[in-house]
């Protein structure tokens, strides 16, 4: 169960993205909040700390907390998401297509990713649609041990979904890679591209809380919906 200012967190994350509070408006106060949530001012503070932290909102000294103008969109790439492609997109709005759910045993590089040895692991690729415009090609491997009982129904939905609401077990850090490159056969038959197009590929490796890499992926974007942005924060 997630702690009450993560669901506070998580709740007003979505409203700004669903444009509930638009750019530059002022969001209501913290008292406001604490009596619409059902909590302290402290744990409200703490949630839009985190808000503050990834770009999203900005504090006017003396005014109040309002919406950055130029917030991340749906479609950047945001480092430090660890909820999926669902959360990100919106339920609504993403489709995920499975083209090859099975189990293996890992090549020796997804073995070296994941730091196993000849553990079977599941070789998932999905095709991710956002508003029926296929722009994601999603290549994962993950270890049976490590995230056991995985199905197509979950693939279908959210794989994270299924980690973190019915395994229990929580998703603590990744590691990103990216980089372009040609488009491959598979680019070209599921994301609508040609010999002469290129994509943007983010490498991931995630690892649980406990400390075990659950996920090696490699997911291919189409360039042209492809942005990488990321908030520096001052904390000094």
């Amino acid at each position: 169960m997630l702690p009450k200012y993560k669901v506070i967190y998580e709740d007003m994350k979505d409203k700004l993205k669903n444009l509930v509070y638009k750019p530059n408006e002022k969001i209501p106060d913290g008292g406001s909040l604490a009596v619409d949530y059902a909590c302290s001012k402290l744990t409200v503070a703490k949630a839009l700390d985190l808000l503050v932290q990834e770009g999203m909102l900005i504090r006017r000294q003396g005014s109040g907390t309002y919406v950055k103008e130029n917030f991340p969109s749906r479609t950047t790439v945001e480092l430090e998401q660890f909820s999926g492609y669902s959360k990100k997109f919106g339920k609504k709005h993403l489709k995920s297509t499975v083209i090859e759910f099975s189990i293996i045993t890992p090549t020796i590089e997804v073995a070296k990713k994941l730091n196993i040895t000849d553990e079977f692991v599941y070789k998932i690729l999905r095709l991710r649609s956002v508003d029926n415009i296929p722009q994601i090609l999603e290549e994962t491997y993950m270890p049976i041990y490590v995230i056991p009982g995985l199905k197509e129904k979950h693939l279908e939905e959210s794989i994270y979904d299924y980690i973190n609401n019915e395994l229990g077990f929580k998703i603590q850090s990744s590691h990103i890679s990216i980089r372009g490159d040609k488009a491959n056969s598979n680019d070209k038959k599921y994301l609508n591209l040609t010999d002469d197009d290129f994509i943007m590929e983010i490498g991931k490796i995630a690892f649980l809380e406990n400390g075990k890499i659950f996920e090696y992926s490699k997911t291919h974007h189409r360039y042209e919906s492809f942005e990488f942005s990321t908030v520096l924060v001052n904390n000094v």
